[in-house]
């Protein structure tokens, strides 16, 4: 067997950080795709390596134009050093030195975009995902975003029309504010559709990582935050796919694949990037995780403009309030 030299390309700042701190570590190959191959660590942790231009939390890219199922194989023992990954067959290693470090959490440095803003590019984006094919939970978009149908209703699949009230429930109970009802509904939706990643795990980690920045941006504003997510994460454990609960347990952190936050980022800070092209790159992903993800961005993005609203309204009627005259206190 002709062992592949690959070299990384890019690699999660955490990686970096896991590595660094479990020299010699063993993992196992959990699964591998044509262009993703995913290393099992810890029992329930996945670091994910690709061949593609996105890049994963705990995720590293490399210079690999095979497909991975050509020479790596589920169950093969993969030795992680800080510098190497070395296949215990022989069949691989990945060198890991000069590879550029792709914060998994960052915060721009850039205005935030107002809530009107706000709107316009959940409107924007609406429509531009109302143009794509209805599959995975896009049948619902018109429900949930209270949008106009187009003339000829969606039907949808049995998925969709299954999980759709309590969907809309969810987002509901968001938007109210009443988070014990958010969460009772949030143990239907964890784990709820097909593939590696089922459709209602990647509409509910678009949410999470929405709040985790509005509770970095407002801090003591959102207490409900951190429990709220990590409840999510810690039922995902057992309740759906190991790669999904990663997924989830990552959002909960705020931290999700770079193609996902540059598009998150667009919508909330105010930066040139055209939010239409990167929700085109995020749409790629998977059979329709994509799709699923940018549903619920879209829906986490009203629940995002409405604080503001109620933000920036408070803040006016704080400004009258100093503005108007006030009595002279008695001596």
């Amino acid at each position: 067997m002709t062992r592949k030299e690959l070299n990384a390309i890019t690699l999660a700042d955490d990686l970096v950080e896991f590595l660094g701190d479990h020299p010699r570590q063993l993992a196992s190959v959990h699964s591998v795709y044509r262009h993703a191959v995913n290393l099992l660590i810890r029992e329930d942790a996945l670091i994910t390596l690709t061949n593609q231009d996105d890049i994963m939390p705990m995720g590293l890219t490399v210079d690999c134009g095979l497909s991975f199922v050509e020479f790596i194989r589920a169950g093969d023992k993969v030795v992680l050093d800080l510098d190497r990954f070395t296949a215990a067959n022989g069949s691989f290693t990945v060198n890991l030195r000069d590879a550029s470090i792709w914060q998994t959490w960052s915060m721009p440095n850039l205005a935030l975009r107002p809530a009107e803003n706000i709107a316009q590019i959940r409107l924007k984006l609406s429509r531009w995902l109302a143009q794509q094919p209805a599959e995975g939970l896009l049948p619902l978009l018109p429900r949930l975003t209270r949008q106009l149908a187009s003339s000829k209703p969606v039907l949808g699949n049995i998925y969709s029309r299954y999980i759709a009230d309590d969907l809309e429930a969810f987002t509901k109970a968001v938007n109210t504010s009443d988070w014990e009802r958010a969460m009772s509904l949030a143990d239907r939706l964890i784990g709820f559709g097909m593939g590696s990643t089922p459709a209602c795990d990647d509409f509910l980690a678009a949410y999470l990582v929405v709040f985790n920045i509005a509770d970095a941006l407002n801090q003591g504003q959102y207490p409900w935050v951190r429990e709220f997510n990590q409840t999510i994460s810690r039922k995902a454990k057992s309740c759906t796919t190991l790669i999904s609960a990663n997924m989830l347990r990552h959002a909960a952190d705020g931290k999700i694949s770079r193609s996902h936050q540059r598009l998150i980022h667009t919508c909330i800070f105010n930066n040139q990037d055209d939010p239409v092209d990167l929700a085109g790159m995020v749409f790629q992903h998977g059979a329709t995780s994509g799709g699923d993800f940018l549903m619920g961005l879209i829906c986490a993005l009203e629940w995002y403009q409405n604080t503001l609203t109620n933000t920036e309204k408070e803040g006016e009627r704080a400004r009258v309030d100093i503005h108007e005259p006030q009595p002279v206190p008695g001596i």
